[in-house]
């Protein structure tokens, strides 16, 4: 019997004071044991003294301290981890929550850590689920895909998903994404979606006189996420395919995005013009509260099979920062209270392969907007 359910490891950063008050005022926390984790001593002390009646423990750790690592993982039963990148900074955290039998959930989207991860651990044996891309960038596709094949009849299932959002980036977010970009992950992970795609006949940029906007396909991490999750049940059927697009509202829009990506990509290559990017969103800074209020999403998803043709939306709050804090704490909080009836309670795996509908619920509870257009 380990002494706290939930330890929240960077606690005290942007996304990590978010996480921590969903979590620590959640209905469904009150019972839980939570204790609060980070580098800094004083840091922790402010943001636990802004809870005083739930007065959670603290403990000092350091992702390249393996002591301090193996002490936090050895006390709880899962391992919120928004320690990033996590590239640089969460291989022996995925390491030791395996070694002590801790769940771990993560916000990564980087390929490369991912894959490293499942190369070195996914033929082991052991009890911990290990789970990455817990954010709403993965979450929305993973169980808006569920929701969507859920509805149709025909053995064939292609869906395209579209997603369009307002919102900002955080520090921590913006330093993965330049890393990401310095270590090659960015290609990797194009190469990846491209060698592994299935879908024939696929446009990666058109007009939508659907959506009235143009649409673009962009690499991420994603596609392959889909696809594991589609092994993992018999409603996918045989017959799946999926592609994901972003929405913009004319051409010029598209092409200041893919000019800024384009720029700072190649800046990024650059150890010079690497640290002056890093240096334009320190690590631990985010968006205001007024504007994560201001912020929002659509993901509409379109199903079409055999004569058939299905479209669901998924919508929401800030995409980036106030709905992420709220996917990842859902998301340990289903394995925590809702753990025997998990469809996968061990290994790597995809929100949806552990989790399956119980998720749908539990995000339809915590304000996500489910329905069929």
């Amino acid at each position: 019997m380990k002494k706290y359910d939930i330890i929240i490891f960077g606690a005290t950063g942007f996304t990590g004071q978010l996480v921590t008050d969903y979590l620590l005022l959640h209905s469904d926390a009150k019972d839980l044991k939570i204790a609060l984790a980070g580098r800094n001593k004083e840091k922790l002390k402010n943001l636990a003294l802004k809870y005083n009646e739930v007065n959670p423990d603290t403990y000092i750790a350091d992702s390249f301290d393996e002591n301090s690592i193996d002490e936090i993982t050895k006390l709880t039963n899962l391992i919120i981890s928004l320690v990033g990148p996590y590239s640089l900074y969460g291989e022996y955290l995925v390491e030791s929550c395996i070694k002590n039998s801790t769940h771990y959930l993560d916000l990564t989207g980087e390929p490369n850590f991912v894959k490293k991860i499942r190369n070195k651990f996914s033929e082991s044996k052991f009890k911990s689920i290990i789970m990455h891309c817990c954010g709403l960038e993965s979450v929305i596709p993973d169980v808006g895909v569920l929701y969507a094949v859920k509805k149709m009849n025909s053995q064939k299932k292609d869906i395209s998903f579209f997603f369009k959002a307002n919102g900002s980036l955080s520090g921590g977010t913006w330093a993965s994404f330049i890393n990401a970009i310095y270590s090659n992950q960015i290609s990797e992970s194009i190469k990846i979606n491209v060698k592994k795609s299935i879908r024939k006949n696929n446009r990666k940029f058109y007009y939508s006189n659907e959506f009235r906007n143009w649409v673009f396909v962009f690499p991420d991490i994603d596609k392959q996420i889909i696809y594991r999750s589609s092994k993992s049940s018999d409603v996918y059927g045989k017959n799946f395919t999926f592609e994901k697009y972003m929405m913009v509202k004319n051409l010029k829009q598209f092409l200041v995005i893919i000019l800024s990506f384009s720029f700072i990509s190649i800046l990024a290559k650059f150890g010079i013009f690497k640290n002056w990017l890093l240096s334009l969103r320190p690590v631990g800074s985010g968006p205001s509260k007024n504007q994560i209020k201001k912020s929002w999403f659509k993901a509409i998803f379109v199903g079409r099979g055999n004569n058939e043709k299905v479209k669901v939306q998924l919508s929401g709050g800030d995409p980036g920062y106030g709905d992420t804090a709220k996917f990842i704490t859902e998301i340990a909080l289903c394995i925590t209270n809702q753990y025997e009836l998990l469809s996968k309670k061990e290994g790597i795996v995809t929100p949806v392969e552990c989790t399956g509908e119980l998720m749908i619920d539990r995000l339809k509870s915590a304000g996500i907007k489910f329905e069929k257009l």
